[in-house]
């Protein structure tokens, strides 16, 4: 869902991913413990990437301007509950989402998701900035009208 943003999606990436899972395992190599929870993982990744390239749903914008966040936007961003912030996730533009979950949630460098997306380095930085002020303009407008 954080990639994909709809349900339905969501469903056909894990039946897919898991195809291919099942498919694989003869080619799994056991690298110690939680390697084979990384491997399921990245698969699902490519699979929802490759689903999105193949509706052409991913889109970058490459303009920048400058975004800080101010401290009462970072206590706003405490107050919230998880469920709250993956909601706002999920709504992102399929660009920014995409490089948000990618760098943020599952730790890759913006060279690795340069790479898995077909994108420039700073692309993924500009992307990245961009979910970040989205989110961050979504946070205050849910403070003005007192649901954080």
């Amino acid at each position: 869902m954080r990639y994909l943003g709809d349900h339905h999606d969501a469903e056909d990436v894990i039946i897919q991913s898991f195809t291919r899972v099942f498919k694989s395992l003869s080619k799994f190599s056991h690298g110690g413990p939680g390697s084979l929870g990384r491997w399921v993982r990245t698969i699902l990744i490519n699979e929802a990437i490759r689903s999105l390239k193949k509706r052409k749903l991913i889109q970058f914008n490459e303009g920048i301007q400058h975004l800080n966040r101010s401290t009462s936007e970072a206590n706003a961003l405490q107050q919230m509950q998880a469920s709250d912030i993956l909601r706002m996730i999920e709504e992102l533009p399929t660009g920014y989402r995409t490089v948000f979950n990618l760098y943020v949630v599952e730790g890759y460098s913006h060279k690795e998701v340069a790479k898995m997306l077909g994108i420039s380095e700073s692309t993924s930085k500009t992307q990245l900035k961009k979910a970040r002020h989205h989110l961050m303009n979504t946070i205050n407008e849910k403070k003005s009208y007192g649901t954080v």
